[in-house]
């Protein structure tokens, strides 16, 4: 990925764009991209396709260094690799959310994230003050992720009930993101218990994703597949098991696995709507 990393820096030079520029054009997430470049998170086939589209270098160029190497400007080339406020927030977000989510929250110094990123810990107090704005910074970044992903999933369906098939599949947590963003959840949830100034970002995050199944469900009835179905109880139940269940998975409590999760979410709206078959 070191190599991967170093040729696509090398292509934003050449093409004069910065990270996140070069996110908005392919449609990333800025803050993945940053995880990417950094080694954090593995950039996807198609991710890295769109990034030599938009830096107009190739594939190849990209995966293995084959062909010629894009050419950077002089005037870029005696211009230090600035970093913005903006981008230094984000690799610090960015490396945060990965201690947090691995390690646990109070198992985080900021001395480690500021270690991890090649920072300062005053450069990392200066964008978050305290270790629980980090932690805060963190959940309404996964929070904004998730939404992209959903979207993007909603975007590709062909009905209302393909929208709740997929939606049932981003909650399995499989990827190491999907592993990562269900732990800084569940600290975070936990967190709120104790720490009561918390509660207003848990409980608007929690609302939005709540109102993302009521309103799907709510699809689903105006299409006839659940007739006169509680759309609100059919999303408290939905919620509550995806909850119940990942929990399970992430702890090693019980031998729930991700594709029982996935079985047992698929009929979650049963008798009311039919997902399997």
């Amino acid at each position: 990925m070191t190599g991967l990393s170093s040729r696509v820096r090398t292509a934003l030079r050449a093409v004069a764009l910065s990270q996140r520029e070069l996110a908005v054009r392919i449609g990333m997430d800025p803050t993945a991209l940053s995880k990417a470049l950094r080694g954090t998170r593995r950039l996807r086939d198609e991710e890295i396709a769109a990034i030599a589209q938009a830096c107009s270098v190739t594939v190849a160029y990209l995966t293995r260094g084959a062909g010629p190497e894009p050419v950077v400007p002089q005037s870029v080339r005696d211009r230090a690799d600035a970093v913005t406020a903006q981008e230094r927030r984000d690799q610090i977000l960015a490396a945060a959310t990965v201690l947090i989510a691995r390690r646990g929250y109070h198992n985080v110094r900021v001395s480690d994230i500021a270690r991890h990123c090649g920072t300062s810990t005053a450069t990392v107090h200066y964008h978050f003050p305290t270790k629980e704005a980090v932690l805060h910074a963190a959940m309404e970044h996964y929070a904004r992720s998730f939404r992209v992903r959903v979207e993007r999933e909603f975007g590709q369906a062909t009905s209302a009930r393909d929208k709740l098939r997929r939606l049932v599949e981003v909650q399995l947590p499989v990827a190491t993101d999907d592993v990562d963003e269900w732990s800084v959840w569940v600290q975070f949830w936990s967190q709120a218990m104790l720490e009561p100034r918390l509660r207003p970002v848990q409980r608007l995050v929690y609302s939005d994703w709540r109102r993302i199944v009521v309103d799907l469900l709510g699809e689903c009835r105006a299409e006839g597949l659940c007739g006169g179905a509680d759309v609100e109880s059919l999303a408290d139940r939905f919620i509550a098991m995806a909850d119940g269940l990942a929990v399970q998975i992430l702890a090693s409590s019980t031998e729930m696995r991700s594709d029982r999760m996935r079985d047992l979410l698929l009929r979650a709206f049963e008798p009311d709507l039919v997902l399997t078959g």
